[in-house]
């Protein structure tokens, strides 16, 4: 499949309605918005329903100039979709460093990201509250440019070029710039923050290498977790996780756990199993942002935001915090 085919591709997708419907549940439940909210949180919708297909499809095209360097995962013999199991001593996964379209065609609008000093920095899956951003906000970097659309030239893509529009780019106090960059902005009296990451362009040995710069290691303030009924249906029905010595294992584990290629598992449908085999983590820290992971009960997996690389637990350590997850 070439470049056009991969543009002709993403013009027929599609924003997954229950998806959307989902995001603004949630939004609902924060609270009365003001309209300039609500404005702005309607395009924080569109951007997250299309970011992770975007981000495939950017990784596509990326991939055909640089390879990426991942084991496969191999999957029992008895000829079942089940889900690959990952080997001992298997390769590092490479994620190749995520290049925006070099022809026009392709809604790069769609996505939720900033250019800095060469690097592209995409939404995440990390929570932060107003309050929080404030605390947080370290040194000026400059203020992002508007207008990157699928309709621009790479000759476009100029420091700070952004699809969020004109907003004041900061450092994050306690994370590397790096890793993590917010958008900030204050305007009658309310604020407006987002983080982005720079999750591309990294080799990944290990668990550490990506969830450690989240910091959670002995940081954690507070545990919730979310069954996938609830978080499908927009329900937001958060349960406290008072297992404290699971928590703690399971982080030491994520921390050495073993990467996989994101791939192999999408292609077996690791996203298409029941209600009863995925779970959502919300792990608070010291520092008021909130983190969340995504876990899947077959393979002891777990997945941050939209990288393409999933961690394989440890099943001892996995399987204690899964079975305290209990209503």
């Amino acid at each position: 499949m070439n470049r056009n085919d991969y543009n002709q591709l993403i013009d027929q997708i599609e924003p997954d309605q229950g998806l959307e419907e989902r995001l603004m549940n949630g939004m609902k439940q924060n609270g009365r918005q003001t309209p300039r909210r609500n404005r702005m949180g309607m395009a924080g919708v569109s951007a997250a329903v299309m970011l992770g297909v975007v981000l495939v499809i950017s990784l596509m095209l990326n991939g055909e100039d640089a390879p990426v360097v991942s084991n496969t995962p191999v999957t029992p013999g008895t000829g079942e979709n089940t889900t690959p199991i990952a080997k001992v001593g298997h390769d590092p996964v490479i994620i190749p460093k995520i290049e925006l379209p070099r022809e026009s065609g392709v809604k790069a609008d769609m996505i939720g990201l900033v250019v800095y000093q060469g690097n592209i920095y995409t939404q995440t899956g990390t929570r932060i509250s107003p309050e929080t951003a404030k605390q947080l906000l370290g040194d000026k970097l400059g203020r992002s440019k508007s207008g990157i659309t699928e309709w621009n030239s790479p000759d476009d893509y100029t420091e700070l070029a952004s699809t969020i529009g004109e907003m004041d780019i900061y450092s994050v106090k306690g994370y590397d710039l790096d890793f993590r960059i917010m958008s900030y902005v204050e305007h009658d009296g309310e604020i407006y923050a987002e983080l982005y990451e720079h999750l591309n362009g990294i080799t990944v040995t290990k668990g550490e290498d990506l969830i450690g710069k989240l910091n959670l290691r002995d940081r954690m303030t507070s545990v919730k977790w979310q069954d996938f009924d609830s978080w499908n249906m927009g329900e937001n029905k958060l349960h406290d996780f008072s297992g404290e010595s699971e928590v703690q294992a399971f982080v030491e584990a994520l921390y050495e756990a073993k990467p996989i290629a994101a791939d192999p598992l999408f292609e077996q449908g690791i996203y298409e199993t029941g209600s009863g085999e995925q779970k959502f983590l919300y792990i608070k820290l010291q520092d008021g942002t909130e983190v969340q992971l995504r876990l899947f009960r077959d393979g002891e997996y777990v997945r941050y935001a939209n990288a393409p690389v999933f961690f394989q637990l440890d099943a001892e350590a996995f399987t204690a915090l899964w079975e305290r997850m209990e209503e």
